[in-house]
């Protein structure tokens, strides 16, 4: 759902008075931050491979301490969560119209 023409204009006039106001804010506002210029792919990767090192890393704890219990934990974030995700992933390239959640 678009912007009236209206509402344009008078966004555009807010805008150019800030811009006149705090330029230094401005400024700050209209670059994006680094997390809003990556794609949901280019996140969805970074988290995926966070998690994974996350459970890498407890696995190895568990190892080093030799705690069965840590290294079930680990092996499971690092076995079952990608899984899920690739599940996931591959159910909804089968079915493209059906809505995500």
């Amino acid at each position: 759902m678009g912007l009236a023409e209206h509402e344009k204009r008078e966004l555009d006039a807010i805008e150019q008075h800030l811009a006149q106001e705090d330029p230094a804010f401005a400024t700050k506002l209209s670059s994006p931050r680094w997390h809003l210029r990556l794609s949901g792919t280019a996140l969805f990767v970074i988290g995926l491979l966070t998690t994974y090192v996350a459970g890498l890393t407890l696995l190895a704890a568990g190892v080093t301490v030799s705690s069965w219990p840590v290294i079930a934990i680990g092996a499971a974030v690092t076995a079952i969560f990608p899984m899920k995700v690739a599940l996931r992933a591959m159910r909804e390239q089968a079915s493209p119209d059906s809505p995500s959640g």
